[in-house]
């Protein structure tokens, strides 16, 4: 990639603030030309007011409903719910022994008041990596932002939900001659699904090939007042070989290991890159690659029914 970081410069800029629609609604931002994409901050004030009754059980993280960066090639860059964010990963970014926004309070119980909502949103693996890094000075490319509130009544029966996004963008500066760009032949993507759970037993979740997987977060009884979903956790490769099998108690050792904290009831952490020790700037000894293998699922022994969070972190090749 020639000297990429010998001739760039990280820097910021910040597009306007929007405030929610009232009682739920989506505001966008479409993203200036301007230098490779890093990573976009998100500072959310939300205030919660009124007479509240059945409170969503995901907690304040509920009030946003989605995140999206997606582009015109239809590609999306990050898709994620405010409770896939709070429970899940914000867990699991940077170095990890703390989570990336520890203000953020989305794991809390909807209650009025004003919270931070505050979202660390990553597009290059780290600050450090040109993996996934995006030209938005490219002429044919068009990158949009949107933040989708919850209807407020979803929130909380009686609750207004009033709220104020003011993204940041860090990117870096072009450098004046192309034999310094870094390479642009990779995506990093992080996008989220979910799937009911209809009663106790195994769930499996198949995971799909070609990618570079680097995360793989599962969230089963995740909420405010959250509580395992489940007792067993495998990784199951070519529909024999299990090189995962943990137990709660394996999943509870080694958060504590690994990220100096208790496991958040109800989560799941496959950090492929973290179990080097170094959180996302670890190294890439057990990035699972899924081109050489023939099958790759996850199985959850479900304890009860429930809803099946699932945030994939990903390394996308592009077509040459």
């Amino acid at each position: 990639m020639g000297d990429f970081w010998s001739n760039t410069r990280l820097v910021t800029t910040h597009p306007p603030a929007q405030n929610k629609p009232a009682g739920g609604g989506t505001v966008q931002w479409q993203l200036p030309k301007v230098g490779f994409l890093a990573a976009i901050a998100l500072r959310i004030s939300a205030t919660v007011s009124g007479t509240l009754s059945n409170h969503n059980p995901l907690g304040l993280a509920s009030i946003i409903r989605q995140v999206s960066l997606t582009t015109n090639s239809a590609i999306d860059i990050l898709r994620l719910s405010g409770a896939g964010y709070s429970y899940l990963l914000d867990e699991v970014q940077r170095h990890e022994l703390f989570r990336a926004t520890p203000q953020n309070q989305g794991r809390s119980a909807v209650a009025a008041g004003t919270f931070n909502l505050d979202m660390w949103l990553p597009v290059a693996l780290n600050l450090q990596s040109t993996h996934g890094l995006i030209l938005l000075q490219n002429e044919q490319l068009t990158a949009t932002l949107s933040v989708d509130f919850l209807t407020d009544s979803q929130v909380a029966t009686g609750a207004t939900v009033n709220a104020t996004v003011t993204p940041t963008l860090y990117y870096y500066l072009v450098p004046r001659s192309p034999d310094h760009f870094p390479p642009l032949n990779i995506l990093h993507t992080i996008t989220e699904e979910t799937q009911a759970v209809t009663a106790a037993g195994d769930v499996t979740y198949i995971l799909p090939r070609g990618y570079t997987y680097l995360q793989v977060l599962h969230g089963l009884g995740i909420g405010a007042s959250g509580a395992d979903g489940f007792n067993r956790f495998q990784v199951r490769v070519g529909q024999s070989q299990f090189p995962y099998d943990w137990t709660l108690s394996d999943m509870d050792m080694q958060h504590y290991y690994l990220r100096g904290r208790a496991r958040p009831a109800g989560g799941i952490y496959l950090d492929y890159i973290g179990l080097s020790g170094a959180g996302d700037y670890g190294m890439p000894r057990d990035i699972l690659n899924t081109a050489v293998v023939t099958d790759l699922a996850h199985v959850i022994t479900a304890t009860g029914p429930g809803t099946l969070y699932t945030i994939r972190r990903q390394l996308v090749p592009l077509a040459a």
